[in-house]
């Protein structure tokens, strides 16, 4: 007690100066201390956050790859079954063999265009009549008669069968694992099951969906039983898996493959894996504010007058950094403290003013940008309108040229409307519209629709479809020869609205390709930009205003191959509600 006493002596007789020195070393003492103790812990937890992160985002990815690859497959295998070649097969016509020997090379070259387009796989149609057609990898087997086989029942229950397994599958060269997709061909009009189309994906295939493709990623492939079906964990990694190495961190996730559940069990070697410093300023940051308040609880000893004004002063500007606009102090002071106080209310109001004045200028902003992005779709489409109109008259076509100014009229009577959303039926009237003016321009153009009738009062941005279709007739088509098909697909999904246009038109090269996505990233990045021309400045006009609209959760995919067509997709959020 004694030494305690003399410890207290001394304090009290040092001077206000000393006293602030031996606090404030005290001070940092603690707070180091608890800083060493702090950031161990933290540190610890931020290593496993970032390994978690790390995990799902590779599982995510995958998952929604692989899946994706399916879902697309089963739109491409409807797309190719109302197809307007694959439909020649089901019409119950008595045509000579020589054109019937045409069309069935025509199919088997668009078989074999898909199939270019689409990877490692192989596609055949198997048709009532007795017409087998397939693309040039792989023979079919004649004698095959799927009807027989166990699945068919629930294949015909369901529309579409999936097969794995050992064999030869439906063709008569080339065993080994296989994995066969099944969808019937329906006959358009009378909806009468005329063909089975029969997608078969290899073992290579499979094996190029467990290829992660950087290093310290590894994964395997299960069927629905259990039994590994691809394997891209190398054995040295497995063994030290096995012997429970920290270093790997193990997922098994269950993947939708088109009705079939498979299981991926991924494997992530967290060696390489980086902590986020930022985690480590906020830790450090905290530490700070603990040993703050209790430097400020001493402070208090000394001087309260000062300190309460800056503490209040302090906590209204975090309140302001926050978002939490229009702070005010109660000023009780009459000296500079007091000005201090009237300055920052003086500074919080205007602060709370040029807030209320830029959200007005960026509402105006938004919706001069949508005017203007409307305003470059419409001199496009008069220009090949009226050319279509000259090129009538000067044919002496004036009923044809009549019937065009109507449609025409029609047209910009529609475009007179200010509604920046429309339902989904309007859109596909204005389409139609637009198409039945470029069957003028096109002879042999085939369009087919596949729109839900579930999803035609959904609102959706007006002028997204025409600019990606006339798109479709401006460069896919350009001096192309044979039948010109678009495909116009808008379905609902549980967690929003896809939308999709196809041609088999000239494609993207792929320098073009590229720079076109260079221009919609460019988009993402600063979307108040301008831009006064573009070689697809429909597609840049569409993604420009959709990205205004929907920012990040919208998906913009364009598929395109030089000489073989185009493809694009959109996925826009809204679940069951209005999008």
């Amino acid at each position: 007690m004694g030494k305690m006493e003399t410890i207290k002596t001394k304090i009290k007789r040092m001077g206000l100066k000393q006293k602030t020195v031996m606090f404030t070393m005290l001070f940092f003492l603690f707070v180091v201390i608890l800083s060493s103790v702090t950031f161990f812990f933290i540190y610890k937890n931020m290593r496993k956050e970032t390994i978690e992160k790390a995990m799902d985002s590779v599982v995510r990815q995958k998952k929604d790859e692989i899946e994706g690859y399916f879902d697309n497959l089963e739109t491409l295998a409807y797309s190719l079954g109302y197809s307007a070649w694959m439909q020649t097969l089901t019409q119950k016509s008595s045509l000579a063999p020589r054109t019937m020997q045409e069309i069935e090379q025509g199919i088997k070259d668009f078989l074999t265009s898909v199939v270019n387009m689409n990877g490692d796989m192989k596609l055949a149609a198997i048709m009532e009549n007795g017409i087998r057609l397939n693309s040039p990898s792989g023979y079919l087997d004649y004698s095959i008669d799927l009807k027989q086989e166990d699945w068919y029942p629930e294949f015909m229950r369901h529309g579409k069968y999936i097969e794995e397994g050992e064999g030869k599958g439906v063709y008569t060269k080339g065993t080994g694992w296989y994995l066969n997709i099944y969808y019937p061909i329906n006959n358009q009009y009378s909806m009468r099951q005329e063909g089975i189309l029969v997608i078969t994906i290899p073992h290579s295939g499979v094996l190029s969906m467990a290829d992660m493709g950087i290093d310290g990623e590894y994964m395997r492939l299960k069927n629905e039983k259990g039994v590994v079906i691809a394997d891209k964990i190398p054995e040295k990694v497995q063994n030290e898996v096995e012997k429970g190495i920290s270093v790997y961190n193990v997922r098994n996730e269950d993947i939708d493959i088109g009705g079939k559940t498979w299981q991926m069990e991924i494997v992530l070697d967290t060696a390489s894996l980086v902590v986020d410093s930022r985690n480590i300023w906020i830790g450090f940051t905290m530490v700070l504010l603990l040993g703050a308040l209790f430097f400020v609880l001493a402070a208090v000893l000394f001087s309260r007058y000062l300190t309460v004004p800056i503490l209040q002063c302090r906590d209204s500007m975090i309140k302001i950094r926050n978002n939490q606009m229009g702070i005010n102090m109660e000023n009780h002071y009459h000296d500079e403290i007091g000005e201090m106080i009237d300055g920052f209310n003086e500074m919080s109001d205007s602060i709370l003013d040029l807030i209320e004045k830029n959200k007005i200028i960026s509402t105006l902003q938004k919706e001069t940008e949508y005017q203007m992005l409307l305003q470059q779709i419409n001199p496009h489409f008069l220009y090949n309108t009226l050319e279509i109109i000259n090129g009538l008259i000067l044919s002496k076509k004036e009923t044809e040229a009549v019937a065009v100014c109507e449609t025409l009229g029609q047209i910009f009577h529609y475009n007179l409307k200010q509604d920046k959303w429309i339902k989904v039926k309007d859109e596909m009237a204005y389409i139609r519209r637009y198409l039945l003016i470029m069957e003028y321009k096109i002879p042999d153009l085939s369009i087919f629709y596949d729109v839900d009738g579930s999803v035609e009062e959904r609102l959706i941005l007006k002028a997204v479809l025409q600019p990606l279709v006339e798109n479709c007739i401006k460069h896919g088509f350009a001096g192309k020869t044979g039948e010109c098909c678009i495909t116009i697909a808008v379905k609902e999904e549980t967690d929003g609205l896809q939308i999709s246009v196809m041609d088999n038109g000239n494609g993207i090269t792929r320098e073009k390709y590229i720079s076109l996505l260079k221009e919609l990233e460019k988009i993402k990045e600063n979307p108040n930009q301008k831009k006064e021309s573009s070689a697809h400045i429909g597609i840049w006009n569409v993604f420009h205003r959709l990205y205004l609209e929907y920012g990040d959760s919208m998906q913009f995919h364009i598929m395109a191959k030089e000489n073989l067509g185009t493809r694009i997709q959109i996925k826009l959020p809204g679940g069951t509600e209005d999008v």
